[in-house]
């Protein structure tokens, strides 16, 4: 075989048939759609949820305000809930803030393991003047935005995959139509010659 004749010897092949070809044909074209579609997909869900979150940062800010409070018991030094890198979590421990009427108020705050009594620590409050979360930061944000487009790119992708598994049991389904339309054809020749030996 000459090199420069590879691609057409390769379609002309007499082992490969035409659905062979379609096949080919049919799988490569849907391999670049659905990389064309996740990408975009996941470009659009991914602005579309970072957008989001950033409203919801926005409007958690505009409703949400930190005050100083003072630490009214030691904290425990270790907790039994720890967070993703496996630290020791927050603990609850009462502390007490000046609220908007000029009183103080007191309530259980979520603080750092081995918190002194007496130590000042920022608390968040809602509108109400109730313990709240603090706003969601910009970690937050990229997160949500990086979940949401990965997340579609993801589903399409898996979307083309069966798609692809589909084209190729309907394309075996074929093959095996036409191999056994063809040994239909030829078997009795095949029986003839070996009967006849």
């Amino acid at each position: 075989m000459y090199p420069g004749n590879r691609s057409r010897v390769g379609r002309h092949h007499p082992l490969k048939r035409r659905v062979d070809l379609v096949e080919t044909r049919l799988l490569l074209l849907l391999c670049v759609l659905v990389c064309a579609c996740a990408s975009v997909l996941g470009v659009v869900n991914g602005t579309a949820a970072l957008r989001h979150e950033q409203s919801v940062v926005e409007q958690q800010r505009a409703t949400r305000h930190v005050v100083k409070a003072e630490i009214l018991r030691d904290a425990a030094r270790s907790s039994p809930w720890t967070d993703q890198s496996g630290r020791s979590g927050l603990v609850p421990v009462p502390v007490r803030w000046t609220g908007t009427g000029g009183g103080d108020v007191t309530a259980d705050a979520q603080v750092a393991t081995g918190a002194k009594r007496g130590e000042r620590v920022d608390i968040w409050l809602d509108r109400q003047g109730r313990i709240t979360t603090a706003p969601s930061d910009a970690n937050d944000v990229w997160a949500a935005g990086m979940v949401g487009g990965v997340g579609t790119a993801t589903a399409a992708l898996g979307a083309g995959a069966l798609a692809g598994i589909s084209v190729r049991i309907v394309c075996n389904r074929r093959r095996a139509a036409g191999w056994e339309a063809e040994w239909s054809r030829v078997e009795p020749e095949w029986t003839h010659r070996a009967g006849g030996r």
